[in-house]
């Protein structure tokens, strides 16, 4: 199995798991005692839902757990491991991912402040905890940070959204594309020698490809910066969760449909006529072979809320140059105006009806498929009339547009990633949340290997 569809199975139990409550806000933490001045200092951000606001950092947690216990074997007493603890939430508990990003980094500058002056810095994040360590390095290494570069031994940055292999040296297998949020908007300055990133085969977080996975990337951008963007057009009451979940849902069945409308088109208006004709075999292939067409657009617009995917959608647009984005609004307005659940429902029943059909003729029993067909007539006209209408128009003008424009500028590789993530059934809120990339066991050794052979 696949990394990520390890990671996806592994998505949904956690998913399940109730996540106790957190706090909004001011990032001050009880103290746990005084801390004590020792040589060195770890301070490690863990991932989204792996630690919580008033957790007790010196208690190991999450996927950097591996690291604090490793430099803890290295260097004994000498070091002291935190955990950083903060509301590690994304789109759940109250909190955008931007605002509890904004906890973790209040924290980070309260538990460095809070150092003594003699300690050096370990520095480690781990997928949203990367997010905040990755911009606390930054600051640092450009003299903004409440402690001075020299003092920092060395920066492990785990499945880092802003992951950027221009200006970050790699470890392991290197992998193509940026992180899901874009790049920082500076280099890590004095500490640039001293950082490294790791990310795995297929972790989309840490390796999408903006040029071929427009869509992914621009709402990645949207969730994991200003959620002010889409939050105006969600209505009180709706969960984010559910509503992101629908955006992928629904950008991956219209990616799956868009090379096959004008084909669709053509067999919905024939298939009524073919059974008018009585060519019973004829007319059971082609809606058999609607059926699996339709599938991919069936279950996009089944329990979605298209309007408001398409507001969503369109506030992503804005910041996707390439016009994929944009492109997959015009879809989604388009669906708004057919109602794809009642055609795929005609098709479902005359498909099984023309199978009864096609068993009787296999037992030459003429009569009891000409009944069989009699009864289609209905679903036929429902199929050929006022039903199958917006959809010829709109196939016929923007959607067909728009549909080129997906496979065109998006290409094979958006399709794939997005088809990817509905069939494992990852939902966006989730995927943001870092839960589809929890297969770093082996490869943390690699960053321990890294951080722990810098302090002499």
């Amino acid at each position: 199995m696949s990394r990520l569809a390890t990671a996806c199975a592994a998505i949904l139990v956690v998913a399940g798991v109730t996540v106790g409550t957190t706090v909004a806000g001011d990032a001050r933490a009880e103290t746990h005692g005084a801390l004590p001045c020792t040589p060195y200092t770890a301070i490690l951000a863990p991932g989204t839902w792996e630690t919580r606001f008033d957790a007790d950092p010196m208690v190991p947690v999450g996927m950097l757990r591996p690291i604090g216990d490793g430099l803890q074997r290295q260097y004994g007493s000498d070091i002291t491991v935190l955990y950083a603890p903060y509301a590690a939430s994304a789109f759940d508990q109250g909190l955008s991912y931007a605002q509890s990003l904004s906890t973790l980094e209040s924290r980070l500058h309260q538990m460095a402040s809070s150092l003594c002056g003699s300690t050096r810095v370990f520095l480690a994040g781990y997928s949203q905890g990367a997010d905040g360590i990755g911009d606390f390095a930054t600051e640092i290494g450009n003299g903004e940070g409440p402690i001075s570069a020299d003092r920092v031994v060395g920066v492990g940055l785990l499945a880092d959204p802003h992951r950027d292999p221009r200006t970050t040296l790699s470890l392991g297998d290197p992998q193509p594309g940026h992180g899901i949020a874009g790049a920082r908007s500076q280099d890590f300055g004095a500490l640039t020698d001293r950082v490294r990133t790791l990310c795995v085969e297929g972790d989309l977080y840490c390796s999408l490809n903006a040029a071929t996975s427009p869509f992914l990337f621009a709402l990645g951008r949207v969730l994991s910066g200003d959620s002010a963007m889409i939050a105006s057009l969600i209505p009180a009451g709706t969960d984010p969760g559910t509503l992101l979940a629908q955006a992928v849902k629904v950008g991956a069945g219209w990616t799956a449909t868009a090379a096959n409308l004008p084909a669709i088109l053509q067999s919905l208006a024939n298939l009524p006529d073919l059974i008018q004709a009585g060519d019973i075999t004829g007319a059971h292939e082609i809606a058999s072979n609607l059926n699996m067409a339709l599938a991919p657009m069936v279950q996009a617009a089944a329990g979605v809320d298209l309007p408001l995917i398409g507001s969503v959608i369109r506030a992503a647009a804005a910041i996707d140059p390439s016009g994929w984005t944009a492109a997959a609004s015009v879809i989604a307005d388009a669906l708004t105006q057919i109602d794809i659940l009642r055609i795929a429902g005609n098709v479902g029943r005359m498909q099984e009806t023309l199978w009864r059909a096609v068993e009787s003729l296999t037992r030459n029993d003429a009569s009891a498929a000409a009944a069989e067909v009699a009864t289609l007539a209905p679903a036929g006209l429902d199929l050929a009339g006022s039903v199958l209408g917006p959809l010829t128009n709109a196939v016929r003008g923007d959607l067909r547009v728009a549909a080129q424009t997906l496979l065109s500028i998006g290409g094979i590789d958006s399709i794939n990633d997005l088809l990817e993530l509905s069939r494992q059934g990852v939902d966006m809120a989730t995927f943001y949340a870092s839960k589809v990339h929890v297969d770093y066991g082996d490869d943390a050794q690699i960053l321990l290997g890294f951080l722990g052979s810098l302090a002499a």
